[in-house]
């Protein structure tokens, strides 16, 4: 995605991250969605902010998510933020649809981004689509 095609949006005070310009977005509470119009892929982010304690991991994280769905999942060996400061675990799952799921935790010392791309396999997990694409461009806005 270069900058002709993308904007930056901001969906916590917390980071932001390019998008494409023609980018259809929902905010639900702390979810934000992301699509393109007609397109079958879906990005969806939600942040916390960790006010005081130990941050939990990201493989903690994703742990207790993949406790919470009794599918077969596969652990990314790939990392999918290009920083290698960034905490990071991501896995995936086939629904009964033959939709991918891939669930990703980006965690810092005071945040942690939770992201689900979903659709179909081969655009799911193209490297260049525009979801994995968007989740590379992520930086913090606080820091």
């Amino acid at each position: 995605m270069t900058t002709k095609t993308a904007k930056i949006v901001k969906p916590s005070n917390s980071y932001q991250l390019e998008l494409p310009n023609q980018i259809c977005e929902q905010i639900d509470g702390r979810v934000s969605s992301f699509w393109l119009d007609g397109a079958p892929l879906l990005l969806q982010l939600s942040s916390y902010i960790r006010d005081q304690g130990t941050q939990m991991t990201a493989r903690d994280r994703l742990k207790d998510r993949v406790k919470k769905h009794d599918v077969q999942w596969r652990k990314w060996k790939k990392k999918i933020h290009p920083d290698p400061s960034v905490d990071q675990a991501t896995a995936e799952f086939t629904d009964d649809k033959d939709l991918l799921w891939v669930h990703s935790y980006l965690v810092w010392s005071h945040l942690t981004v939770y992201s689900t791309i979903s659709g179909p396999k081969d655009l799911v997990r193209d490297p260049d689509s525009w979801p994995l694409q968007s989740l590379k461009s992520l930086r913090l806005t606080i820091h």
